[in-house]
C-alpha cells in the first residue's frame, strides 16, 4: 500500500484502508496498536463487493502504468546524476554511459512501454465511467434493464467525509 503522513504538530488527513475480509483480523489488531485514545474510532465503510471486478480491473491497468514509470524514473534519476558530476567536475560526458531505459531495451521492454501506453488510455476510458455491478452484452432484455436499474439503485456512493478530520 502507499502511506502519506503529515509533518508537523497541525497536521490533519484523513486514512483510508482497503482491505479483504480475510486481512481483518490483522488490521484491526494494528488500528487497535495506533489509535490515538483522544481521537475518534475508525470509521468502517463497506463497499459493495459486486464492484470490485471493476474496481481491479482499474487497478491492474494503473499498476502497469506505475510499474513503467517508476523504471523510467529511476533512469532518468541516474542519468541526471552522471550528467551532474560530470558537469561539477568540469569534463564532457560521455553519452554511450547513460542508460535509454525501457525504449533502449530489448523486445520485452520496449512492449512494456506500448502495453503502459495502451493502459493509460484504456484507464482514462474506464475513469470517465461509473463502475457498474452488472454488465450486459450486446442485447438487453426489458427483464435484464429492470434487473440493472434496481442493481444500480442498491449502490451508495462513497464519498470520503474531510470535515470530520478537518475538526479534529
Amino acid at each position: 500500500g502507499r502511506t502519506a503522513r503529515g509533518v508537523g504538530d497541525k497536521a490533519i488527513g484523513a486514512s483510508l484502508s482497503l482491505i479483504s475480509p480475510s486481512e481483518e483480523k490483522a488490521h484491526y489488531k494494528i488500528c487497535e496498536r495506533i489509535e490515538d485514545p483522544g481521537s475518534k474510532l475508525f470509521q468502517e465503510s463497506p463497499i459493495d463487493g459486486r464492484l470490485l471486478s471493476a474496481a481491479q480491473e482499474r487497478v491492474a491497468l494503473a499498476t502497469k502504468i506505475v510499474e513503467c514509470e517508476d523504471v523510467e524514473s529511476k533512469v532518468h534519476k541516474k542519468n541526471q546524476w552522471f550528467k551532474d558530476a560530470a558537469s561539477e567536475i568540469g569534463v564532457d560526458l560521455d553519452e554511450d554511459l547513460l542508460e535509454d531505459g525501457l525504449i533502449g531495451g530489448d523486445q520485452r521492454d520496449r512492449q512494456k512501454l506500448v502495453v503502459a501506453r495502451n493502459a493509460r488510455g484504456e484507464l482514462r476510458d474506464l475513469l470517465k465511467r461509473p463502475m457498474r455491478k452488472q454488465n450486459f452484452g450486446k442485447f438487453l432484455s426489458s427483464a435484464g434493464l429492470s434487473e440493472s436499474i434496481r442493481a444500480e439503485a442498491e449502490v451508495t456512493p462513497y464519498v470520503v467525509d474531510t470535515s470530520a478530520a478537518m475538526t479534529s
